[in-house]
């Protein structure tokens, strides 16, 4: 008996490439017993064929695994193991993995009709009904965009998942990143060590070290810690924060950077970018290696080109200790915490002191906290399309309209983007866009012949930047010449490897551009 896929991709690969449409690894059982050896074959059938051809893994996939196959990129199952499994005596549990069957099925707690009958079933009917439940919840999963938050909850139910996991995030990372969106919403929880690897995780902190730079208005580095409320800014702990510093004169160059695990470093303009806004852990204070690693490679980024003259940390001296080396070799250095509680009254009075006092030779930033927000955007930019395009699209003339959560960029006349405080990421216009152009980032080539009248579908892709990921602002060009702007509903590899499906959500055309009075 065979069960399809949870999560099913294309036939073939488009544009001309002619290529199988079913590749079957036809020793993964042996594959899976060797763990790394499984997850390479994966990584080479994909880097191979791409993402078109169905990929099947016989005999490897137990209801406890069907997530991560999927995570992994296969998309054909079949019920072998567990019929065997079932023939042997033993009961299938998608969480729990394989049980002896006497005992799992005395209370009856399966809902299946195979265990719910007053007179169990046969196990294997039992198998089935479990199969097709894994299948479901994972494509329920998959769906809502929480693949990964499953992979794992399930790795409690065998060593050999955490061990498989471990190997992905190490052998294929990239392909893994390639297939996570860019764009969030609710929230995510991070709760396992293995959150620390996630591909949105890690995709932030390169981006910080690779794309940020500290907006040049800001003299006075800050370092708080996070809290559970996202944005930090709207925590109870954070307005505390920031009455230490109400009231005091150029306090707009202050720099609020919050330290946490497992994203690292978040300065406060980047508070709302996924997946800063969404996360959730479990906090201890306890810091392994990798995230101590990760926050000092974040603040000798920001040292190293931001223009502080001082520094402030509020954070527990005592839990942070592991960043006193990246102070070493400055003079300008204040702890304002003694008893490890920042938000107490004694330590909101010393972060107040150690503000006014750094804030004493500084001058109120020229043009006032427009130009502020202007340097902010301009890093929000350089995260979501790179340093240079940030700089063609806010170079001058650039005007803020709207309010704080429904930020409007335009040139004084044309809206060039927009930016919603729960996206956290810019819609580009196509005005916008054309600034952009040419050479502009995360661009799809359409092809010529088609007339754009609604949405992108794959066979209508041309070409496709590479770096492109679901959710990103992406601009449509016909034969180079800026066709429309609209929001990539795949990752940019996919456009030119699948077979059929929706690439681009279009949200303005060229034509529909108003006409300057």
């Amino acid at each position: 008996m065979f069960v399809h896929a949870p999560v099913g991709r294309g036939a073939a690969p488009s544009g001309g490439t002619e290529g199988p449409e079913l590749v079957v690894l036809g020793n993964a059982r042996a594959l899976w017993a060797e763990g790394l050896s499984f997850v390479r074959a994966l990584g080479d059938v994909r880097r191979t064929y791409g993402g078109g051809p169905v990929l099947w893994a016989p005999r490897v996939a137990l209801p406890h695994r069907l997530p991560l196959l999927a995570y992994l990129g296969v998309d054909w199952v079949d019920t072998t193991e567990g019929l065997l499994a079932a023939s042997r005596g033993e009961y299938l549990d998608a969480t729990l993995g394989t049980l002896p069957a006497a005992p799992a099925r005395t209370e009856h707690t399966c809902p299946c009709p195979a265990c719910a009958a007053e007179l169990p079933g046969p196990l294997a009917e039992h198998a089935v009904h479990c199969y097709r439940r894994a299948i479901a919840e994972t494509r329920a999963a998959a769906r809502a965009g929480r693949l990964r938050e499953l992979v794992e909850a399930r790795l409690p139910a065998e060593p050999a998942l955490g061990e498989m996991l471990r190997y992905a995030d190490r052998e294929l990372g990239p392909l893994l990143e390639e297939r996570t969106a860019v764009t969030g919403a609710g929230e995510r929880g991070y709760v396992v060590l293995e959150a620390f690897r996630r591909p949105e995780m890690a995709r932030f902190r390169r981006r910080l070290l690779e794309r940020y730079r500290p907006p040049p208005s800001k003299r006075v580095l800050l370092l708080v810690p996070c809290s559970r409320t996202k944005p930090y800014r709207r925590s109870r702990s954070h307005r505390r924060f920031a009455q230490a510093w109400d009231g005091l004169r150029a306090a707009e160059r202050i720099h609020v950077v919050s330290v946490s695990s497992p994203i690292g470093l978040v300065p406060r303009e980047l508070e709302d970018v996924p997946p800063a806004r969404h996360y959730d852990i479990p906090v201890t204070g306890d810091w392994l290696d990798p995230e101590r690693e990760a926050v000092v490679a974040g603040v000798r980024h920001l040292l190293e080109h931001g223009p502080y003259r001082s520094i402030v940390v509020h954070l527990d001296p005592e839990e942070f200790s592991f960043l006193r080396a990246s102070f070493a070799d400055r003079s300008e250095v204040s702890w304002t915490v003694t008893d490890g509680r920042t938000t107490s009254p004694e330590a909101i009075d010393a972060l107040r002191t150690a503000l006014d006092h750094a804030l004493t030779s500084e001058d109120p930033v020229p043009g006032g906290p427009l130009a502020v927000v202007r340097e902010e955007l301009h890093e929000v930019a350089s995260v979501q399309f790179g340093r240079s395009a940030a700089d063609r699209l806010l170079a001058p003339p650039i005007r803020l309209a709207g309010r704080p959560w429904f930020q409007r960029l335009t040139d004084g006349r044309t809206e060039l983007a927009t930016l919603r405080e729960e996206r956290g990421l810019l819609h580009l216009t196509v005005a916008g866009a054309g600034r952009l152009v040419p050479d502009p980032p995360l661009a799809v080539e359409v092809d010529p012949t088609l007339p754009l009248t609604g949405d992108l579908f794959v066979p209508g892709v041309r070409r496709a930047d590479r770096a492109i990921r679901t959710g990103d602002s992406v601009l449509l060009l016909r034969e180079g010449a800026l066709a429309a702007v609209g929001e990539a509903a795949l990752p940019g590899p996919l456009m030119s490897e699948l077979g059929h499906g929706l690439a681009v959500r279009v949200r303005h055309r060229a034509a529909s551009l108003p006409t300057r009075p």
